[in-house]
Parts: C-alpha cells; structure tokens; sequence
C-alpha cells in the first residue's frame, strides 16, 4: 500500500479509519482499547498513548446514535 499523503510506501494503517500512511506522515494520537466501572462506582479505560493517526480524520470525541439498526 502507499501512504495517503505522500503515495511512498506505507508503513502502518491510521487506527481510527484505516488510511495507509508512512513513518514520515504518521502522526500519534490516544485510543481506548478499553473501558469500565470499577467496584466503587469510578470510570477507567485502558488507552494506547501513542496510536497511529493519518492526520486526516477527525474522530468523533462524544458517542454518536446510531439510527435504522432493526
């Protein structure tokens, strides 16, 4: 695959929506890989602090409805 940026080589893909990018254009950014409720009532996640990010997206950061799932 090529990067989306710079069509070199591509050396990972963006964690967020998959765009191909090189070591050159990729950029880092957090991802939860995981999220809780502890037993006394408190929120947690497990985060990846430097996830490969194209740059390019924008992920959303609040939950989005999803409509017509029957």
């Amino acid at each position: 695959m090529e990067c989306w940026h710079c069509e070199r080589p591509a050396h990972a893909n963006c964690k967020f929506c998959g765009r191909a990018v090189c070591k050159a254009d990729a950029k880092q950014k957090p991802y939860i890989l995981h999220s809780y409720r502890t037993a006394t009532g408190e929120y947690k996640a497990i985060v990846v602090p430097d996830a490969v990010y194209c740059g390019i997206c924008n992920p959303e950061q609040d939950p989005v409805t999803l409509t017509h799932m029957e």
